[in-house]
Formats: structure tokens, sequence, C-alpha cells
């Protein structure tokens, strides 16, 4: 048998470490390969949410961004139901511009600015879809723009408002629910709501309405646990109990309750761009009334709400899909 000279060892050596080398990184090579690209999340399920609040000025200081994200997706709607018509006992007066309407522009711009901000590749205009529509037998103004509605009751409010003396209405809607007077008329007397049933099976009929076939269904109302929102107004209790009256008729929808005037009291909890859209969405409501005579809303005591959000979520009675 031949004997290795000096240089054969090596080499030998030296093959055998090549072929470790690449037997390990082509294990390597199969460890670390890069996966198949993985496109974007699917959409969330399409739905609808059901903002419905006493006041024009309720839903932009008490549930943003909720309201934003409620709408910023093409698969979202939003609707927004505003019950009385926050006149505060001047009925259809105000001048130039009768305060009520003023009111209602302040919460039109806010769905105006917040439909742009979703897309801002494109302006859509100040033009909105605007008509007087049946619901449950009463006419009731409603406006369209992108992916958002909203409503207009125009019940009276519930205080007659005189410098700092507050007196209730006569055809209040705690009143009403209380059964102390068996009918209220809207301000602009295009509707009068015989009793509470009257008024439940009208907002009922607005979501009716507004639902899309396929779609999930969320309820949007103030917090009616008075230990958690502490002191708030009796046309924001009285809604939510009203709402909660429609809730029954959708045992698969959410019911989002939210904290409202407590919050002021509470820590900031809305940051980055969710805070810019509320901050947005607020001055776009000031500016509406602002512009049209009223006073401004753009001021400590109101702005103090700003950056805070609080709420909880009632699960539904029953789960029934994606359709509430």
């Amino acid at each position: 048998m031949r004997e290795k000279t000096i240089w054969e060892a090596p080499l030998k050596h030296l093959y055998l470490a090549s072929v470790a080398l690449v037997a390990t990184l082509f294990v390597g090579a199969c460890a670390t390969a890069p996966a198949v690209p993985v496109g974007p999340p699917p959409p969330s399920p399409p739905t609808v949410s059901v903002f419905t609040v006493a006041h024009e000025d309720d839903w932009q200081l008490f549930m943003n961004p909720e309201a934003y994200h409620a709408m910023n997706a093409p698969q979202e709607k939003a609707v927004f139901i505003h019950v009385t018509a926050g006149d505060a006992g001047a009925g259809v007066g105000g001048e130039p511009v009768p305060y009520y309407l003023a009111r209602e522009e302040g919460a039109l711009r806010a769905v105006r600015f917040m439909a742009n901000a979703a897309d801002a590749s494109r302006g859509q205009g100040v033009a909105m879809e605007s008509a007087k529509v049946d619901r449950a037998g009463h006419a009731i103004q409603r406006y369209v723009y992108g992916n958002a509605v909203v409503y207009f009751l125009r019940i009276p409010d519930g205080n007659i408002v005189n410098g700092t003396v507050y007196t209730p209405h006569p055809q209040s809607l705690t009143k009403l629910r209380a059964g102390e007077v068996s009918a209220t008329e809207t301000i602009d007397k295009s509707a009068t709501y015989v009793g509470w049933p009257d008024l439940v099976t009208t907002l009922n009929a607005i979501v009716e309405a507004e639902r899309v076939s396929g779609s999930g269904l969320k309820l949007h109302i103030a917090e009616l646990n008075e230990t958690l929102n502490e002191r708030d107004h009796p046309d924001h209790r009285a809604v939510a109990f009203a709402m909660e009256d429609v809730a029954l008729k959708h045992p698969c929808a959410p019911l989002v309750r939210h904290v409202e005037y407590f919050t002021r009291t509470m820590p900031v909890n809305v940051t980055g761009t969710d805070y810019m859209i509320d901050v947005g969405t607020w001055a776009a409501t000031a500016s509406g009334l602002s512009d049209n005579y009223a006073k401004g809303t753009w001021e400590p005591e109101h702005n103090a709400w700003l950056g805070r959000a609080y709420s909880r979520t009632q699960a539904p009675a029953t789960t029934c899909g994606a359709v509430g």
C-alpha cells in the first residue's frame, strides 16, 4: 500500500471540510429561505355603525375617533342620528340663521371633514345629498356624504336656556319617556311623536332603513351607568334609554356605551393621528356655529373633552355571524 505524501493528508482534510461547508450552507439556505410573500390582511367585515345622540355636537366630543373609524374604509358605513334640535329653547328662532340650523351645519361639517380626511386623494366638495324621508310615518331630514348618513329629528331640546337659567322644556324627551306628556312636536312642526313607543319605533325604522345586507350592525349610545358616567345630560340619557329599547330588536348587535360629560375629569387617552382627527372634527363643528352667527364652542369648557374617549362594549345577546 502506497504511503501518503505530506500533501495528500491536508488535501483530504480540505476536501472533507469543503463538503461539510457546502452541506452546512445548503441546510442553512433551506432554513432561512424567504417565505412566500403575504398580501395585505383582508378588510374587516363590513359594518354599519349607528351613533345615536341627543345633540349635534355629542358624537364629536364623546364618540370620536370611533366615529371616524366607522367610516374611513370602503366597507364601513356610519349613521349619525341627532334626536333633538339642540335649540336650547329657541325653537326655529335665531338671527340671521336659526340656531338649530347652525348646530346642524356644525355636525355636517364634521362629517365632511372626516370623509375627506379618510381619503385625501380627492376633495369631495361641499354638496351633500339631502332629502326629507319617511321613517315610521314621520318626515325626517336626511343627508348622505361619502360613507356617512346623517339624520336630524328636531325634537325640542330638553332645556330652555336663558343666560345661566335652565328650565326643562314642557315636551322634553325625559317627560315623554316618563309619560308626563302624551306627545312631543318637532320644532319645525314636521312631525309629532305620540308617546315613547312612537319614538322608539321611528329610531328602529332608521336603523332598519340603513342596514346593508350581509353587514354587521353596531349601536353606539351614551353610558347609562351613573357610576361610570356621572351627571350626564337628561337628553343624553333619554336617547340612550330609547336606543336600549331599539337594541332589544337587534340581539346580534354589540352595544357600545360611551362615557360623556364625565370624560373631562379623566386622563387624555387619544393620541397621534387619532388625536388630530379628534381635534380637527371638533374644529370643523365649531366653525359651523360661528360661521352662522351662533355662539362659538371652540373655548375651554368644550375643548376640555378633547383627547378623551372612554367606552365599553356590551356583547350581543346572541351570536349571528357577521350580521347584527
